[in-house]
């Protein structure tokens, strides 16, 4: 899997503990890539948490990366294959744009980001 990152055009790419980390773009979060029951899965998340109309608006423009929270964060996740590897970049990016607008929104004013 790796390699098939490196050679889609990630960058950052380490292992830790069988968990792959590995950027889309050098100004985006990193986000991981697991493997589990022989399926890799790629998963992005940001510090927000997403409302329930928000995530069920993201999951039918998106449902090949479904939304949902995990630990308190706002993750997409997806299969990795050799044909998602590309589209992953563009979700990632479509993603964290979204949260940071989704944030913005709801920012009091005054607020720190």
């Amino acid at each position: 899997m790796e390699e098939a990152l490196r050679a889609a055009g990630f960058t950052g790419i380490e292992v830790v503990d069988d968990v792959i980390y590995a950027r889309s773009n050098p100004a985006l979060p990193e986000f991981t890539v697991r493997e589990i029951d022989n399926i890799w899965q790629l998963a992005q998340t940001w510090p927000l948490r997403a409302s329930d109309p928000q995530i069920a608006a993201w999951n039918a423009l998106h449902p090949e990366a479904p939304m949902d929270i995990y630990q308190g964060e706002t993750r997409i996740t997806q299969r990795a294959t050799l044909a998602t590897l590309p589209l992953w970049a563009e979700l990632t990016a479509k993603m964290v744009a979204q949260c940071v607008t989704w944030r913005r929104v709801t920012r009091q004013r005054d607020e720190g980001m």
